[in-house]
């Protein structure tokens, strides 16, 4: 099955005071490329969250980004290090009592040891839930934008099977006429040679050897055989579940080195149309496969 390479997907996930929102989009690129904003203080998980999005995503230059919301009402923003503050208050009162100071120890003195207090957004239990509830929000995301790109693949793939049964069927033209372009050669060659010499001069068997040497010259039998058998495994490619894009790109350049043969040997008016239609159809294949991932 194809896949495209471009697509939109967005997530959700909550889960007590935490909720995040994930978008992601994919465009073209020949190889994988993801960027992902997150919020500050969870830097550090943005490589981790890019090695599972790389695990499902293997072609396309993918943009990941999260909104992260917290209840504070159900989250206290700040934690006291209690066992810090017993012990610097400990030394507060000892430096009181040897400095002859009568005025207790106040909360404002407490408050200049910015040590004793953790954010909760740094407290490592906080930041594996909020990690949690972001790559959840991530991955679904990532599933959905599976989804769309697969959708577009399918779209994808019902055009390029249109697109090679055309091709087919301009192939079955050519070869049709290519019985009637050797005996129109064969006529006109005979008829000059006639015109230049008398009868009584023409070598026939000479004559045959000639039209022979010039019928192989524009046989474009070979060429079609080759055609056909590109177009063949062009469509196994389609139907196959791995990556194909490059693939696919390889047997177009053969298909397009077919047709230019077929183009030179051609000299007949009604085969050279059909090789301008061959390879404009080439092109337009060309076009939609740089979408595939």
């Amino acid at each position: 099955m194809l896949e495209s390479m471009t697509g939109y997907g967005r997530g959700e996930s909550s889960s007590g005071a935490f909720r995040a929102a994930a978008e992601i989009r994919s465009v073209n690129y020949r190889y994988i490329e993801v960027s992902v904003k997150l919020p500050a203080h969870l830097q550090n998980f943005e490589q981790p969250l890019k090695d599972k999005i790389q695990k499902k995503i293997k072609r396309g230059k993918v943009t990941v980004t999260v909104d992260l919301e917290t209840a504070e009402k159900e989250v206290k923003p700040v934690q006291v290090r209690t066992d810090a503050l017993k012990t610097r208050l400990q030394i507060l009162e000892n430096v009181r009592a040897i400095a002859g100071i009568s005025e207790p120890v106040k909360l404002e003195h407490l408050l200049a040891f910015p040590e004793l207090f953790d954010v909760a957004e740094n407290d490592p239990e906080l930041l594996e839930k909020q990690q949690k509830v972001v790559e959840e929000a991530v991955m679904n995301a990532v599933d959905e934008l599976g989804k769309m790109r697969r959708n577009e693949g399918l779209n994808l793939q019902k055009d390029l099977e249109e697109r090679l049964s055309t091709l087919k069927d301009i192939c079955g033209h050519v070869k049709d006429n290519e019985h009637e372009r050797i005996t129109e050669a064969r006529t006109k060659l005979s008829d000059r040679l006639g015109q230049m010499l008398d009868d009584s001069r023409v070598d026939e068997e000479r004559m045959e050897q000639e039209i022979a040497i010039m019928a192989d010259r524009l046989d474009i039998s070979e060429e079609l055989v080759r055609m056909d058998s590109h177009i063949g495994y062009f469509r196994e490619c389609l139907t196959d579940n791995t990556s194909q894009g490059k693939k696919l790109n390889f047997i177009l350049q053969e298909m397009h080195r077919e047709v230019n043969t077929i183009g030179s040997k051609a000299n007949h008016s009604g085969i050279s149309r059909k090789v301008v239609e061959m390879k404009e159809i080439i092109e337009n294949i060309r076009e939609q496969i740089q979408n595939i991932a």
